[in-house]
């Protein structure tokens, strides 16, 4: 059994249980699933397909194909049987609004048909060619973006001597600290990222990369285990103001 019934003479069910209170024929299970399809607006079909979906599941966790399969075709069943009645036949009216309810059930089905089984193959190639144009456009939407990027690339990297690593960081934390006579930095940031990101993709240490983690140490907290303290002995140059009124706060 697919569907959740209603227990027997529960008269306080859940609104989505299927069944008599009563009398139950679970053979049938096919007709009340639908008969209670009829009763639902369109905009409960989703969470009246998760609740019998949801029952299922507890008891054959891989079953969500086989449960989607078994629903499907009882829409197309169902579907073919109202199709083939005769329009001029008396109380086709009404075949008409279960026909309405079953389409818009069947809409709602496709929307969650993940192994297709109702897509022709026609379908499929225009929706795969739908994705590739997707696609296409987001490759050339990202090429515009690198291209941007890359006007602002540089051909090589700037060559910090061989051993002086120290003696250059410490100049940047000086230029970094730099105050103008008003009072303001004359270059702020809100953290110290672009300064180790910079120094890391545009510097090298002598031939070797400067790994972003090494610049970043320098420009860590001082209270940070991994923080590079630069000694006395390891500075190389003071940062002297041409105006006295100017300063350095580093």
């Amino acid at each position: 059994m697919l569907i959740k019934f209603r227990g027997r003479f529960d008269f306080s069910s859940h609104p989505y249980e299927i069944g008599h209170s009563v009398f139950r024929n679970k053979k049938l299970e096919d007709n009340f699933f639908i008969d209670r399809l009829y009763e639902l607006a369109s905009d409960e079909h989703k969470a009246f397909y998760n609740f019998h979906l949801a029952h299922y599941l507890v008891r054959n966790p891989e079953g969500e194909e086989k449960f989607f399969l078994k629903v499907d075709k009882t829409m197309n069943r169902r579907i073919g049987f109202y199709s083939a009645n005769n329009p001029s036949a008396w109380g086709y009216s009404s075949i008409i609004d279960k026909l309405s309810t079953l389409d818009t059930f069947r809409e709602f089905l496709d929307t969650i048909d993940l192994w297709s089984v109702n897509t022709s193959i026609e379908k499929i190639f225009r929706q795969k060619d739908d994705e590739i144009e997707m696609l296409i456009g987001k490759v050339k939407d990202l090429q515009s973006k690198l291209d941007d990027i890359m006007k602002y690339e540089a051909s090589e990297k700037i060559a910090i001597h061989g051993g002086e690593l120290p003696v250059f960081m410490d100049l940047m934390h000086q230029v970094k600290g730099l105050v103008l006579p008003n009072g303001n930095r004359l270059l702020t940031t809100q953290g110290f990222s672009p300064w180790y990101k910079m120094i890391a993709k545009n510097f090298v240490h002598g031939e070797k990369p400067i790994p972003l983690a090494t610049a970043q140490n320098y420009f860590s907290s001082p209270g940070s285990l991994k923080y590079i303290f630069i000694a006395e002995k390891d500075r190389g140059f003071d940062i002297v103001p041409v105006r006295p009124e100017v300063q350095n706060s580093h």
